[in-house]
């Protein structure tokens, strides 16, 4: 009997957890059911159809995208297809149209699409080349009558030849001056005619020049604006100085910057701030003799220095020529017979002083000349211009204390449409506060 009731209750043990499965089953199946009849019933009251559940892209299809939406697509493509269009022809129809400056039109016989295409690559082309010219055809003004006149054009760079630059996180920006710049423009401006063109545009340039040369003694300043723009390169057209090119010479770091005058260029060892450089200094004895000399053309002497350094080498060019003047003062010396005077045919010991030693050169009198005069007058004149900078320095603080308004009031009494002096014919009203005499 025992047996039998254990035979029975077993297999219903083993039977148990496959009816808790198919339960667990049913309960969610009846939930599921229960889930989409409620969503069907909601819908039928609202009036609108059950929900769609989200699908999950099967492999690497994408969603396809609606309908309204590829055709937004297209009329964005189309609406700046026809804007562009619409340009292009406006553009070809306005720079296409025949010259109107008396010109003879090439493009006639051809058709009238093409000669547009043809007008508008010519004006492009016109405008480029406009743009990379300098700003005005003649960069100096006419030169100065005489005796204010310099007979010679000294053009000289800023950037590594006269300063220096740099710039570092705690400074910013620092300009550095040449060793001997001072000098070297004070005393060549009474032979040449200074011109400083830099590469730099007007506006970074002008406070560094007002520095750098306060007595002016360069007598003008060329910037960015009078270069040429070729190949992403600043060229210095020396063409428009309007100055004869003969009498022209310029000195600067950068050779590329006047390859279009290489003839009349002095090509300068960058500086780069050592303190002790004389690179500018070395160079005074040459350009001193190129305008003491009266030079016709400038441009065969400085092809004659050829790739060498012109400092050293006119150095010994000028050894040599006081050679060459001493031995010819030795022949005439030794040719010339004894020069006797009234004291040596009396029997006086004292008799005239001959010269042991050659005369100086004709350049070498006139340098020593020059030099002496130049500074005897240099420091009487740089006082009297360092006295009338203080004056104009004085005179501009004083207007500025006396301004009897602010910016503010200035405001508004425009604002309020009262003049801002007094009228003619008015005396100055005393500001307020301040009882009138």
């Amino acid at each position: 009997m025992a047996s039998r009731l254990l035979r029975n209750i077993v297999p219903q043990l083993r039977a148990r957890p496959a009816t808790t499965f198919t339960t667990q089953r049913l309960f969610s199946a009846e939930r599921g059911t229960g889930e989409g009849l409620a969503a069907e019933a909601l819908a039928q009251k609202v009036g609108g159809s059950a929900p769609k559940k989200a699908t999950l892209p099967k492999g690497d299809k994408k969603p396809a995208k609606a309908a309204g939406e590829k055709d937004n697509n297209w009329k964005i493509y189309a609406g700046v297809a026809g804007a562009a269009t619409g340009l292009t022809g406006l553009g070809l129809f306005h720079y296409g149209r025949p010259f109107d400056d008396g010109r003879e039109d090439k493009y006639v016989s051809e058709n009238p699409l093409l000669a547009a295409a043809h007008r508008c690559r010519d004006r492009y082309e016109e405008f480029t080349k406009a743009m990379s010219e300098p700003m005005w055809d003649k960069l100096l003004p006419d030169p100065l009558p005489e005796p204010y006149r310099r007979p010679y054009t000294l053009v000289i760079n800023l950037d590594d030849t006269l300063i220096h630059s740099s710039w570092d996180k705690e400074h910013g920006w620092r300009h550095g001056k040449r060793p001997g710049v001072d000098y070297f423009l004070a005393y060549l401006s009474q032979f040449y005619e200074i011109v400083i063109f830099t590469s730099q545009s007007f506006a970074n340039a002008l406070p560094i020049l007002d520095k750098l040369d306060p007595y002016q003694y360069a007598m003008y300043r060329l910037y960015r604006e009078a270069t040429r723009y070729e190949n992403g390169k600043y060229i210095k057209d020396l063409s428009h100085l309007n100055r004869d090119l003969s009498k022209v010479i310029i000195m600067d770091s950068n050779p590329e910057a006047f390859s279009r005058q290489p003839e009349n260029g002095v090509a300068l060892k960058p500086w780069t701030g050592q303190p002790n450089d004389n690179g500018l200094m070395e160079y005074i004895p040459f350009l001193e003799a190129v305008a003491l000399t009266n030079v016709e053309d400038v441009r065969p002497v400085l092809a004659s220095f050829g790739e060498k350094h012109i400092p050293t080498e006119w150095a010994q060019r000028e050894e040599q020529m006081k050679a060459i003047a001493r031995q010819k003062w030795e022949e005439e010396h030794k040719s010339s017979k004894p020069r006797r005077n009234l004291g040596s045919l009396f029997g006086s010991s004292t008799a005239a002083p001959v010269d042991d030693q050659p005369p100086a050169t004709y350049l070498e009198q006139m340098r020593k000349h020059v030099r002496e005069t130049f500074n005897s007058e240099h420091e009487q004149m740089q006082k009297q211009q360092d006295e009338l900078m203080k004056k104009e320095i004085e005179a501009q603080k004083q207007q500025m204390k006396e301004m009897k308004m602010t910016v503010w009031e200035m405001m508004g009494q425009l604002s309020s449409g009262q003049p801002i002096g007094p009228q003619p014919g008015q005396p100055d009203q005393p500001p307020q506060g301040q009882p009138q005499q």
